[in-house]
């Protein structure tokens, strides 16, 4: 197999395990016994978190009187949007490097 195929379905993995990551958060938490509150913010906090890091696919989310009002809302959101923004940080960039890579093999000067 040429190695930009394999760049390829490595970018197309990563990018669809971003897609999962979110997507039913809250219901998980909340089977492994975090309350609702907490959970629902963990959820929002991590689509955002996702956004600010670098998602096309992500919107930010935030109910912004439940922030506000709600400590473990908030709490929830907080960390979520911290632990979800540095996966999605370091996904973008190992899919940059690879790139990078692939390019410099690509290369006329690199070639082997």
């Amino acid at each position: 197999m040429k190695t930009r195929t394999l760049l390829t379905l490595a970018t197309v993995a990563a990018m669809g395990l971003s897609f999962s990551g979110c997507a039913s958060t809250a219901e998980n938490m909340r089977a492994q016994g975090y309350g609702p509150d907490y959970s629902q913010g963990y959820g929002d906090g991590c689509t955002s978190g996702k956004k600010a890091g670098g998602s096309m696919f992500d919107q930010f989310k935030k109910d912004v009187r439940r922030y506000d009002n709600n400590h473990k809302y908030r709490e929830g959101w907080e960390d979520g949007y911290k632990e979800c923004r540095s996966e999605e940080k370091q996904l973008m960039r190992s899919i940059e490097n690879a790139q990078r890579d692939q390019a410099i093999r690509d290369s006329d000067r690199y070639r082997y």
